[in-house]
């Protein structure tokens, strides 16, 4: 059996009283239980602030952003009107293809820049124009 130097048995655990690897640090613990809630009550309503307020910014409706999830919209609306129109010319079966159209027209949202609220409004017509064609 080989021994080991400097190893000795361990020091006395003290309540309250935390050491660390790297230094002795100290954390007391509260000796009155309802003071600490009171003092994480405190930082709790201080976190529920800012996180309101980091969500608050992160909503902000800047026009670039609208203008980015217009183009999206308008991009998904004339992939759905491509994919109709090869459903149609191979015989295929448009009806989930519709449901999709239906959907990407209703909720199209307002670009910022009018020239591309324009072209959005111009595909959101022709999806209507085929919705109402296939009785949709």
């Amino acid at each position: 059996m080989t021994l080991i130097d400097r190893v000795g048995p361990l020091p006395p655990v003290r309540p309250g009283v935390r050491v660390g690897a790297v230094g002795s640090s100290v954390f007391p613990l509260p000796a009155d239980p309802a003071a600490d809630a009171a003092r994480t009550a405190g930082v709790a309503t201080a976190a529920a602030v800012s996180l309101d307020s980091l969500l608050t910014l992160q909503q902000v409706d800047e026009p670039t952003e609208r203008d980015r999830a217009a183009r999206r919209r308008g991009q998904a609306l004339l992939g759905a009107l491509g994919r109709l129109q090869l459903l149609l010319l191979v015989e295929g079966d448009p009806v989930p293809t519709l449901a999709q159209l239906r959907s990407l027209a209703e909720g199209a949202p307002a670009a910022a820049d009018p020239a591309l609220a324009a072209a959005i409004d111009q595909v959101v017509l022709r999806a209507r124009i085929e919705l109402a064609r296939r009785g949709g």
